[in-house]
C-alpha cells in the first residue's frame, strides 16, 4: 500500500513529466507548527483560498512563462511539509527534486524555547541534499516577527545571534517575516518569486542589526561581525540555551 508521500508523488509526476531540468525549481518548506508556512505559500502562489492545517505533505505549484516569446514555461514545484520532525528523512526521500531546489525552515519566533529543536532537527536532515549541490539552497524564515518583536532585548539579541551563527555554519540565507507586516510579507514573497522564476534567492536592504527583522544573503555574514568566535552547531546550541533556556 503507496504511503501518502508516495501518492502525493505519483499525482505530481504528470506535471513533472511535463518540464525539465532548465524550467523547474522545487521549494520544500517545514519547520515550526503554526509558523506561517502555508500562509506564506499560499501568498507567494497567490492563493485565494483561506489556508488550512497542512496533512503532513501538501503539494502545489506556480507557473510562470518565460520572458522571450517561445521560451517554455517555468514550472515551480512546492511542497509543504507538516508531520512530525522525526518522520522527516524519510519523507524526503519520497519527495521529487528538481535541478533548482530551495529547502526553507521556518520558525516560529514568538515561541522562542521551541525554536532551537526545531532549527537543529531540520537543518540536520536537510543540510545532506544542500552539501551535494550548489543548486541547492538552504533558507532560515523567522516568522512571526511582530510578536518577536515583543520581547526583551537581550532575548532578541540572543535570537538572533543564534541564527546567524546557524545560517553562517550551513551557509544560509536568512531572513524575519511576519503576515501582519505587510513590507516583510513582500520582501519574502519577492525573495521566493526570484527564487522560483528568476535568477536565485535575491535579499534586498542586508540588515544585521537585532533591533530590525534581519535579512541576511548566504555568504554576507561573519564571525566577526556576529561578534563571536568561530563555531560549531553544538556551541551554538549551548549559546541558546545557556541564556533562553535557562
Amino acid at each position: 500500500m503507496e504511503t501518502l508521500p508516495e501518492k502525493a508523488t505519483d499525482i505530481v509526476n504528470n506535471i513533472i513529466a511535463q518540464s525539465n531540468e532548465h524550467t523547474s525549481r522545487t521549494i520544500f518548506a517545514v519547520g515550526s507548527k503554526s509558523a506561517g508556512k502555508t500562509t506564506l505559500i499560499s501568498n507567494f502562489l497567490e492563493k485565494n483560498e483561506a489556508p488550512r492545517e497542512t496533512l503532513v505533505l501538501e503539494y502545489s505549484f506556480g507557473r510562470k512563462s518565460g520572458q522571450k516569446q517561445g521560451l517554455e514555461k517555468i514550472i515551480c514545484h512546492v511542497w509543504e511539509y507538516g508531520g512530525k520532525l522525526e518522520l522527516l528523512k524519510n519523507v524526503l526521500t519520497s519527495v521529487p527534486l528538481q535541478n533548482k531546489s530551495y529547502y526553507i525552515v521556518m520558525l516560529d519566533l514568538s515561541k522562542i524555547k521551541t525554536i532551537w529543536n526545531t532549527t537543529e532537527a531540520c537543518v540536520n536532515c536537510l543540510k545532506q541534499y544542500v552539501e551535494k549541490s550548489s543548486s541547492q539552497d538552504l533558507i532560515l524564515i523567522g516568522g512571526k516577527y511582530d510578536l518577536f518583536n515583543n520581547y526583551d532585548s537581550e532575548i532578541k539579541k540572543n535570537i538572533c545571534t543564534t541564527l546567524r551563527c546557524v545560517a553562517l555554519i550551513n551557509n544560509a540565507h536568512l531572513i524575519f517575516y511576519s503576515s501582519k507586516e505587510p513590507q516583510l510579507m513582500r520582501r519574502v514573497k519577492e525573495m521566493l518569486h526570484n527564487a522560483a522564476f528568476g535568477n536565485g534567492v535575491v535579499i534586498k536592504e542586508k540588515n544585521v542589526n537585532f533591533i530590525k527583522p534581519l535579512a541576511i544573503p548566504k555568504g554576507l555574514d561573519s564571525w566577526e561581525s556576529i561578534g563571536i568566535p568561530k563555531s560549531t552547531m553544538d556551541q551554538a546550541r549551548l549559546l541558546q540555551v545557556s541564556r533562553v533556556l535557562s
